[in-house]
């Protein structure tokens, strides 16, 4: 399984890569940008991504009953 992952950094500087997207543009310019909401995958980039991460999997909120 493949899974593309969407950019995202915090105004406090903390990076992430998310499932979910939005698309932007600004100036001209346009793009996508990795979002929290509706995500099931985010990977919280710790200093250098090639020694550390974290994954998050997010369970499905809709269970069945």
């Amino acid at each position: 399984m493949n899974i593309k992952l969407y950019y995202h950094k915090t105004d406090g500087g903390a990076e992430y890569l998310t499932d979910k997207f939005i698309r932007w543009s600004h100036n001209g310019k346009s793009g996508k940008e990795g979002v929290f909401e509706n995500a099931k995958y985010i990977v919280r980039i710790d200093g250098d991504i090639t020694k550390d991460a974290e994954l998050s999997v997010r369970n499905d909120r809709k269970e069945a009953r």
